[in-house]
């Protein structure tokens, strides 16, 4: 017999199934710890080569005007600036990527808790019709 609550529950799972494939991905592959590390590695170097890229074409760009009016000193000077922007750079670019994933990661273990919810609900109704046949 076709129950209401057991085809509005059918319609929701099918629902979550077809949203969002990479959340099962997540949620299915790694524990937080595991993903969350994952990606701030490749964070960390996807920013330093964005920046060590940026940094070697403003030398080659502007380096023959630099080279003639400062001295080693001013270099010197220069590496420190540079290694302090790259930190701040860096520490920013870390920061917003946890965020997001931690955000991500959290809307996927909800989903799969949802999923889950269903589920159980679905066993209960099959329980039920095999009982009652």
């Amino acid at each position: 017999m076709v129950k209401k609550e057991k085809v509005i529950l059918m319609t929701r799972l099918a629902i979550e199934e077809k949203t969002d494939p990479r959340y099962r991905f997540i949620t299915g592959s790694f524990w937080f710890d595991d993903y969350a590390s994952k990606e701030l590695w490749e964070a960390f170097f996807a920013i330093s080569f964005a920046y060590a890229l940026v940094v070697i074409l403003g030398l080659i760009a502007y380096g023959d005007s630099w080279t003639v009016t400062y001295h080693i000193a001013d270099a010197m000077e220069l590496a420190r600036i540079l290694l302090m922007i790259w930190l701040a750079v860096l520490a920013l670019g870390m920061l917003v990527c946890l965020l997001t994933h931690v955000a991500l990661y959290r809307d996927a273990y909800r989903k799969r808790q949802r999923v889950e919810k269903y589920l159980r609900h679905l066993r209960a109704f099959y329980e039920e019709e095999g009982e009652q046949l």
